[in-house]
């Protein structure tokens, strides 16, 4: 392919993905330094020594770039930072909006927390934990296709707002009931007030 300006088929460079254009720009750098720094000889020593110096470099970068390009799709550390990214700013949302909770809000992670309880079954509305489950605190933990009794939905806290709740335990103070008394679970709306 020669680089004539009236034939465009040398252009065709410019379809070259990110990463393999990366990957030759920095192999030219590295030329130039190198031929700079006199360790690819190009003065009285002959061709067969520096043009495979040049290619093993291109050709080395361009392996770097595919190499680079396969972990990246097959890890997707974008991806995960941008998930780490989310969870850190929900926990700070959590953190923050704790001094707003209700009673019934609090009540409910009083409960969890006191019997280390990450997960309940409730009605699918949630019940008087609705407010927490719309603020995404809370969520049904449900598998996609999962077949389940609506009067016994599974709920859950997310590890990383499990942890920010643990953090401010304080906050949510719980008093068990005494003895020979039925525990009630705070998130249930017993049926005569529904």
């Amino acid at each position: 392919m020669s680089i004539n300006p009236v034939d465009p088929k040398w252009l065709e460079i410019l379809k070259a993905s990110g990463w393999q254009t990366t990957a030759l720009t920095l192999a030219c750098i590295a030329i130039i330094v190198l031929i700079k720094q006199e360790i690819i000889p190009t003065g009285n020593s002959p061709l067969w020594i520096a043009i495979p110096s040049i290619f093993a470099l291109i050709f080395g970068f361009l392996s770097l770039a595919a190499i680079g390009d396969a972990f990246v799709k097959t890890f997707r550390p974008n991806k995960r930072i941008m998930q780490w990214i989310w969870r850190r700013n929900k926990a700070k949302e959590v953190s923050n909006f704790i001094p707003y909770m209700t009673d019934d809000d609090r009540k409910i992670i009083g409960y969890l927390l006191y019997h280390k309880q990450k997960t309940f079954q409730a009605d699918s509305d949630g019940g008087y934990a609705a407010p927490l489950i719309s603020k995404g605190f809370i969520n049904v933990a449900c598998k996609q296709g999962q077949v389940y009794d609506p009067s016994r939905t599974p709920f859950e806290i997310p590890d990383y707002i499990w942890q920010v709740l643990e953090q401010n335990k304080s906050s949510f103070p719980y008093k068990p009931p005494k003895k020979g008394e039925t525990e009630k679970h705070p998130w249930a709306i017993p049926w005569m007030v529904r």
